[in-house]
């Protein structure tokens, strides 16, 4: 059995602007544009941790989450599998918190995500939140060259 980690994301859209929350983040090793998200607490449902991590990093209440996919991979280094339960909804109330301890808050273009420093491999996460098709984002070690192979299915 694989040690496992449990993450969240999720991408809070504004239909009207086609606008999307995004968050600059500047805490650990995964840094640059990305949505807001985090760990899941001992005893706490995936869906409520989802809730809980974009009213603490944003300000916003969100509700109506709509579960969109999933990243995940193993660390050879940390003998763990991370999973990302990826989310999405336009349903949200509250004052915005621009300037948080994970990094500012702002409401981006969708169609223009690409233009920013995005947190790598975000691209492919957002491509697995968008499309109704895809379900996973799974990165694996590439036996035959050094390094990752980034797989959307």
């Amino acid at each position: 059995m694989e040690n496992v980690e449990l993450t969240n994301m999720v991408m809070v859209m504004d239909k009207v602007s086609n606008k999307v929350l995004v968050q600059n983040r500047i805490k650990g090793s995964w840094t640059g544009i990305a949505f807001p998200g985090g760990h899941v607490e001992k005893g706490e449902s995936i869906v409520d941790s989802a809730i809980r991590e974009v009213k603490e990093e944003t300000g916003l209440a969100i509700s109506h989450l709509e579960i969109c996919g999933v990243k995940d991979w193993y660390s050879p280094e940390d003998n763990k599998r991370y999973l990302v339960f990826l989310f999405r909804t336009d349903s949200y109330k509250g004052d915005l918190i621009e300037y948080g301890e994970e990094g500012d808050v702002f409401w981006y273009d969708i169609n223009k995500l690409h233009l920013l420093d995005l947190a790598h491999g975000f691209d492919k996460m957002v491509k697995v939140m968008l499309e109704n098709k895809l379900n996973e984002y799974f990165i694996t070690e590439n036996q035959q060259k050094s390094g990752w192979n980034h797989i959307i299915k």
